[in-house]
């Protein structure tokens, strides 16, 4: 199983809905049920300079995507990431290849420090496969999303670059002044 990862382009958005709204998908999204196609189309559209996304094709066909937004100002050292998969290919690598990618962008490319992440505590197997690709638990959002009539706790996640400064750092969160 070969898989290419791609940048998004503006025909991706029908299958990217599409996944979006599979009911063992939308349950860890953030989107709703009634999401339009077109809303999904200016969202790539619309994209800016500090937005990047990829898409997953495995025989041709797109199932999976991941976005980065880097942080603008003071916040220029890290970034949030986003994650999808069509059900039909959960647990078969393609959420491994999507961070793989997202993930070298951030480290190689973009040189940030923190690369941050959401996960809802019912997605066990997604907060797993971020603990593989170095993320730690920071805390917990209480009640952060809504689904099926109940409030779902989110985990927040984060992952300092190997690479980088904060890495390195002896800074533990204290300052001594004399």
């Amino acid at each position: 199983m070969e898989v290419s990862i791609r940048a998004v382009q503006i025909k991706d958005a029908e299958v990217i809905h599409r996944i979006c709204t599979q009911e063992a998908v939308l349950e860890y999204m953030v989107f709703l049920p009634s999401m339009r196609l077109e809303a999904m189309e200016n969202r790539i559209r619309s994209l800016n300079h500090n937005q990047y996304e990829y898409v997953a094709e495995l025989d041709g066909n797109v199932v999976g995507f991941v976005g980065l937004t880097q942080g603008q100002g003071r916040r220029s050292h890290s970034g949030d990431i986003f994650i999808g998969v069509d059900s039909q290919y959960h647990k078969k690598g393609i959420g491994k290849a999507l961070l793989t990618k997202i993930l070298d962008l951030a480290d190689n490319w973009l040189m940030l420090e923190r690369v941050e992440l959401g996960v809802l505590v019912t997605n066990p197997g997604a907060q797993a496969l971020y603990e593989k690709f170095g993320f730690s638990v920071e805390g917990k959002k209480k009640g952060s999303l809504k689904a099926h009539g109940t409030f779902v706790d989110e985990i927040i996640m984060s992952r300092i670059s190997p690479n980088g400064l904060l890495s390195n750092s002896d800074y533990n969160g204290t300052v001594r002044i004399e």
